[in-house]
């Protein structure tokens, strides 16, 4: 079903005079219609405007954007952290730093397309991706494969796989997507890289998007300081206009607001995650994550039925897999979780799925 509304899909979404509970989406910790939020924001575009239209490598430097980097990188553990206009820039601009005959691209199916390449070797499952690396990197010592994937995905996940320990490690670059655990993912949504930055790669590069779990316009390359100095000479990054100085600065002054939000993401999870019985058997799901991912479209018509709208739509492009998910959002009240919880367990009882 395609919705068309004129107001922002928060925790509710309006089309054609009805109104749906909305459970979809990106928007995990119900930022952008946050009152609180939107205080900082304004406050944020009176003093640095609305946008910045500028290069970041021009004669006129704003302070912001280089603290903004800062608080990224001691937030996930990296050395150095660069800011761009959005997160499918980031993952297009962390590519630049590995070009010449000696870097190869590998990368798994479901890998986003912001980590798109040309000649990129894609494997339909992590095994093969791991053969055909060790296959290539045995082939010369200077061989260097950069390994290309997302950290959240319906199968082997980051956060709970450690598919990438047979890696050849010393020839590997690896850069993972975390736009869907930045700001969502670990204590303090810190994301994937402190795990990752256990294992000794040639180099690690995780970037994404900060709207998703941070709630502004805006995406990261998180690396080393060589990395990010090599990113920021690039010509990619300095021809670019930047994320907006105003998202970039709230960023930096919503940390404890963020913490709240993420508590009542993982309350309304709790309480899902009680309500539903049978749950393992119909949804595919990245354990600590709001979004649980399903096949049956059958659901997806139950829902809507009873007032629910949740991500449905083919993705990337018309001809890939339909994408189904119901998403939970900090913005959701405990009674729109509780009426989700028995809505989709009614679904499983009439349709013998429990367990």
């Amino acid at each position: 079903m395609i919705c068309r509304s004129d107001s922002f899909p928060g925790r509710l979404v309006f089309s054609e005079g009805k109104s749906y509970r909305y459970f979809g989406g990106t928007a995990y910790l119900g930022l952008a219609t946050l009152p609180d939020f939107q205080q900082i924001f304004i406050h944020n575009i009176q003093r640095y405007g609305t946008g910045y239209a500028a290069s970041r490598k021009a004669n006129i430097r704003m302070s912001v954007y280089e603290k903004a980097e800062a608080v990224m990188a001691d937030l996930i553990g990296s050395e150095a952290a660069l800011s761009v206009s959005s997160g499918f820039l980031a993952g297009q601009l962390a590519l630049q730093a590995f070009q010449g005959d000696m870097f190869a691209f590998f990368s798994t199916s479901d890998t986003h397309p912001a980590l798109s390449h040309p000649g990129t070797v894609t494997s339909g499952s992590v095994e093969k991706l791991i053969a055909e690396v060790n296959a290539f990197t045995t082939s010369g010592p200077d061989r260097t494969a950069v390994v290309l994937c997302d950290s959240v995905t319906p199968g082997n996940n980051l956060y709970e796989n450690n598919w990438y320990e047979q890696l050849p490690i010393a020839q590997t670059v690896f850069i993972a997507d975390d736009s869907h655990g930045l700001g969502v993912m670990g204590r303090h949504g810190e994301g994937i890289y402190k795990k990752l930055r256990k294992i000794p790669f040639r180099e690690l590069v995780v970037c994404g998007s900060v709207s998703k779990g941070f709630g502004v316009q805006a995406g990261m390359v998180c690396s080393s300081e060589n990395i990010i100095r090599k990113l920021w000479e690039h010509p990619f990054f300095a021809g670019a206009s930047p994320a907006s100085p105003a998202a970039v600065a709230t960023f930096t002054e919503a940390l404890s607001l963020y913490e709240l939000q993420r508590e009542k993401l993982r309350n309304h999870m709790a309480i899902f995650d009680h309500a539903v019985s049978g749950m393992d058997i119909i949804f595919n799901r990245t354990q600590g994550h709001p979004a649980y991912a399903y096949k049956e479209e059958s659901l997806t018509r139950h829902l809507l039925d009873k007032g629910i709208l949740t991500t449905s739509f083919h993705y990337p492009d018309a001809s890939s897999p339909l994408v189904q998910r119901i998403v939970l959002s900090a913005a959701h009240t405990e009674e729109d979780i509780f009426y989700l919880g028995k809505t989709v367990n009614d679904f499983i009882n009439t349709h013998g799925l429990s367990g």
